[in-house]
């Protein structure tokens, strides 16, 4: 029994020995572990800081590059400043440190090839690099590390556009120049206006017949055209008739309106071109006078293709008119880069050049096939639509209601494809409700210009439309 005591008592003095040992040696590796533990947290921590550090000077410069594209169209040092505040305003963490490295730099992005080559002459793309080096690190220096540098670079440039221009070419487009709006225009203005035109025709000499009209108050055509000598002459033009011009100005109450009737000059000659034989066949010399308000239109779209040529985006234009010979819509340029020509086509067309009807929606028509067939698939596709009156002409007859829900018709096959549409009423005659509609229905935006302006305001008035919509790119980060 005694024995048995002794052994047990031996075997717990040992058990108690090695317990204490074991209990000492895992204080020694919990100290350890927390060691280690505490280091892995203070490592974390940095990691995490390091990793926001870059994720906002990323932001920093995608917000730099973006805004300096945007205001490429104002120029490089407006452009440059921009970048360079966007990047200040939006420092890393915070807080910016002494020493930070910016730099922009402009030129053009490659989608083929995902690289950015300079060019300063026409820039199209913005390239923004910032180096913020000597950022503090909080735990690091245990391990010998004080501090570490971020940097990122961005590159933001248009997305391209594929534009259709759809321009109102109705004989209504020069009733801005005719003796019918001397109640909106004034009778001083529009007869300066006629004056213009008859000089940019030459000037021609037709008989005895002078500017200002004289009054005759014969009703026989030939007494007419014998006391002017126009019956020894011959009518300069395709269409129309020294007989038809006197009647015109014997019968027609616009004319007696003003104050012409049996009045014969230059003055009613111009204006009876206008008014009865404004299209290419009948009198085609016309496209190179000032006839309004399609002179304004003509000036607005060349300002619009300047603005677009102003920053090197890969723009495309094409041109769509209508009302067409057919009386449906016309495509006169596909899309291009060759705005010089677009222009020039544009410039070579007249108020009623094809038909003297309002067709609106076969003009919409064109230009959306030609963005279905030919604009890029990576571009923005979109028309651009304008109209001083109401769409009235459908299936080859008069049919104003018809013509009207063709629009609509047309917008939403245009809202199918995706395609906005930016429409432009121009004057007191056009459907600016349509033209709203238009744009709601396609998610574009309506301008509209309204009557009782002069030409003057007219053109100034398109001309800022149309630099808006020039003016007006969708930016895109590409690196």
């Amino acid at each position: 029994m005694r024995n048995t005591n002794q052994t047990f008592n031996r075997r717990t003095k040992n058990f108690r020995r090695n317990h204490d040992a074991r209990r000492g040696a895992i204080v020694v590796l919990a100290a350890i572990l927390m060691a280690i533990l505490l280091g892995m947290l203070a490592f974390s921590l940095d990691i995490g800081y390091i990793a926001m550090a870059r994720t906002e000077i990323q932001r920093s410069v995608d917000s730099g590059a973006l805004a300096a594209a945007g205001r490429l169209g104002e120029g490089i040092p407006v452009a440059e400043a921009t970048a360079v505040q966007y990047v200040q305003d939006n420092p890393v963490t915070g807080d910016p440190v002494p020493g930070g490295e910016i730099a922009v730099e402009f030129g053009q992005w490659d989608d083929l090839s995902r690289t950015f080559i300079p060019n300063t002459d026409t820039p199209g793309a913005v390239r923004v690099f910032s180096r913020q080096p000597n950022r503090p690190l909080f735990f690091g220096r245990i391990f010998g590390q004080n501090s570490f540098s971020v940097a990122a670079d961005a590159v933001a440039t248009y997305r391209p556009r594929d534009i259709v221009v759809v321009l109102d070419y109705s004989a209504s487009m020069n009733d801005d120049s005719e003796l019918k709006h001397i109640n909106k225009l004034g009778q001083t203005a529009i007869e300066a206006n006629l004056l213009q035109i008859y000089n940019e025709l030459g000037s021609p000499s037709f008989g005895s017949l002078q500017w200002t009209p004289v009054y005759h108050a014969s009703d026989d055509v030939n007494t007419v055209m014998q006391a002017f000598g126009l019956d020894t002459v011959a009518y300069p033009y395709p269409s129309g008739s020294w007989a038809d011009y006197i009647n015109y100005v014997r019968t027609n109450g616009t004319i007696n309106s003003a104050g012409y009737r049996k009045r014969y000059g230059y003055l009613t000659l111009v204006n009876y071109w206008l008014d009865r034989q404004p299209e290419y066949d009948e009198t085609p010399d016309l496209w190179k006078t000032s006839e309004q308000p399609i002179t304004a239109v003509k000036d607005g779209f060349s300002v619009f293709l300047g603005f677009m040529q102003l920053v090197d985006t890969n723009d495309r234009v094409g041109l769509s008119v209508y009302t067409a010979a057919d009386g449906t819509g016309k495509l006169e340029s596909e899309l291009t880069d060759d705005f010089l020509l677009v222009e020039n086509i544009s410039r070579q067309r007249q108020a009623g050049h094809y038909h003297n009807y309002t067709n609106i929606s076969a003009g919409m028509e064109k230009a959306r096939v030609e963005l279905e067939d030919n604009g890029r698939a990576g571009a923005l596709r979109m028309m651009v639509l304008m109209t001083d009156g109401k769409a009235n002409w459908h299936n080859n007859s008069y049919n104003p209601t018809a013509a009207r829900n063709n629009v609509r018709t047309e917008a939403q096959r245009a809202a199918a494809k995706g395609f906005p549409i930016v429409s432009i009423s121009l004057g007191a005659d056009a459907d600016a409700g349509l033209m709203q509609e238009v744009a709601d229905i396609t998610g574009g935006i309506h301008f509209n210009i309204p009557g009782g302006s002069s030409v003057a305001d007219y053109e100034e008035d398109l001309q800022e439309v149309f630099r808006k919509i020039a003016d007006d790119r969708p930016l895109r980060l590409v690196d």
